[in-house]
């Protein structure tokens, strides 16, 4: 991408100038006159296909998309083209065509098995279960959420971690299953502090309010849905914005205060008039009729709940459940052998790789290759080489993964220099206190840090870790952040004989967000 908007910026274009239709004919332009590569355009057609469906223009879109993806070729494209599929499945959901939308998460669940994307897997089991959700058999939705769950460690994105772990929290609260949504909000919950997503954040809370009402808890309800940081100037929150007004509506209702839920709900069902999410509809006109029936207005609820029918009966018409049944679960039971197998190949050939380049391996440690320029730290092309080294000598070893606290907001409030500042003394912190000769310290995200202790007890290791999280909570931070301080917390725990290296840094981050949600400035374990 950075390539093609080089190529822009020398062309005398301004990528920032433009939105809306503009941006469409500009990228059109871009496409025509300055990409030159297929990948170049075909990232023309993919930003325009954005601009387009963000203006409802979702059929051109689409178009698009497959324009894009008709540029692209396998294998060598092979996670670009899977790309696209995902985006055009999204489409198809947007526009109603469900079979299509279904045929799509097959190709992209075959595809992602055959060249081992793991997180495209997902986002198709992901999409194949919202389709039976949408439906409105929440069991079946959450066996394919389910086999989502079984490969949870190995997925990389947290965001698509807790996507799915929302979407099996909704179905077990449609299921009355009260007990499991509250054990799962709470993994939801730790967990959306490292995403920092308001949308999804504002789903959670939704579904928080959802159970304190099933618990006839209406005052606390409120408070939870007062708290939801959401908007309808986007899109793509408008329907967090009407499912939060509904449930209000539910809670008016419950107080005594029907009269005020129907406005509430008549308002918001003029913006959604013309909204293409039909299960929001079907929802808005449920909950419509139970407010008439409980005003004892019988002939409008029983309207209400002929529309509702009539849109379930249509999603029912629409929705190839059919093809969603036991035939498609037990193909992606055979795909889980294969999901494993794909993780130990990796595993493989990185210990074959490892032992074919172990003479060549103090050439390759060059100081420009290997350090983070900032920090001065090891980046994550070392980690890698450093990783490989310790499963080939089946060497004993830690994580700790450290974490500065609220850092957005010193880059936010103080400016991203002294963000860097901030950054550049607890890497001093880290290299000095973790000087030793078996750890390591690691950059390895904006603001995170990974130590690897090798050889040590859980135990010495959660010592080491309040030790320098201590030290830095100690630290004379008034020259560089003023007033105000700054703290760390750390995530810890042990690599187990014989797992990989992606399953080990989850449990790391599992502690490190457990020692987030909990207040932050801690030191938490996962055993």
């Amino acid at each position: 991408m950075q390539d093609l908007l080089n190529k822009v910026k020398d062309a005398g274009l301004d990528v920032t100038a433009v939105s809306g239709k503009k941006a469409i004919a500009f990228w059109e332009q871009v496409k025509n006159n300055i990409a030159s590569t297929p990948w170049q355009k075909a990232q023309c057609y993919i930003i325009s296909a954005e601009y387009r469906a963000s203006l409802n223009q979702l059929q051109q879109s689409i178009e698009e998309l497959k324009a894009a993806r008709a540029l692209l070729q396998f294998p060598e494209d092979a996670e670009k083209i899977l790309s696209i599929e995902i985006s055009l499945s999204e489409r198809f959901i947007a526009i109603g065509d469900y079979q299509t939308a279904l045929q799509a998460f097959i190709t992209i669940s075959n595809l992602a098995v055959e060249y081992g994307f793991i997180d495209e897997y997902a986002q198709a089991v992901l999409g194949m279960g919202s389709l039976c959700h949408r439906y409105g058999d929440p069991a079946k939705a959450l066996r394919f959420y389910q086999k989502i769950d079984s490969i949870d460690h190995a997925l990389s994105s947290r965001a698509l971690r807790l996507r799915y772990k929302i979407s099996m929290l909704a179905c077990y609260i449609d299921l009355k299953n009260y007990k499991q949504a509250e054990q799962l909000i709470k993994e939801c919950e730790e967990l959306s502090i490292l995403v920092s997503d308001k949308t999804l954040a504002g789903q959670i809370l939704l579904y928080k309010a959802k159970i304190c009402l099933a618990k006839n808890n209406v005052s606390e309800a409120l408070h939870v849905i007062a708290s939801v940081p959401y908007t309808t100037r986007h899109n793509y929150l408008m329907s967090l914005s009407c499912l939060i007004k509904i449930e209000l509506a539910l809670c008016f209702t419950q107080i005594g205060k029907a009269h005020i839920a129907e406005m509430l709900l008549l308002s918001q069902n003029k913006k959604v008039a013309s909204f293409t999410h039909p299960e929001l509809k079907k929802d808005l006109y449920q909950v419509l009729s139970h407010i008439y029936e409980h005003q004892h207005e019988y002939r409008q609820a029983l309207d209400c709940q002929k529309r509702a029918f009539q849109v379930e009966i249509d999603l029912m018409k629409r929705i190839p459940i059919g093809d969603l049944g036991s035939t498609q679960l037990r193909r992606l039971s055979r795909f889980e052998l294969q999901l494993k197998l794909i993780l130990s190949e990796i595993e493989n050939r990185e210990l074959k790789e490892t032992t074919e380049n172990q003479k060549n391996t103090v050439a390759q440690l060059q100081q420009d290759v290997f350090t983070d320029p900032l920090t001065k730290l090891h980046n994550r092309r070392w980690l890698d080489t450093k990783l490989k080294d310790l499963l080939l000598h089946e060497t004993p070893f830690a994580f700790l993964v450290v974490d500065i606290d609220h850092f957005k907001s010193i880059n936010d409030e103080l400016s991203h220099l002294v963000g860097d500042k901030a950054i550049v003394n607890v890497s001093r912190q880290l290299s000095e206190y973790f000087s030793f000769p078996q750890a390591s310290c690691v950059r390895f995200g904006g603001e995170e840090f990974l130590v690897i202790l090798e050889a040590i007890t859980l135990k010495d290791a959660q010592t080491h870790g309040e030790h320098f999280r201590e030290n830095i909570y100690q630290f004379n931070w008034q020259e560089i952040l003023g007033e105000r301080g700054l703290t760390v917390s750390i995530g810890i725990t042990l690599h187990r004989e014989g797992e990989n290296t992606q399953r080990t840094f989850y449990r790391a981050d599992k502690a490190l967000y457990r020692a987030k949600a909990n207040g932050r400035n801690q030191v938490c374990i996962e055993e």
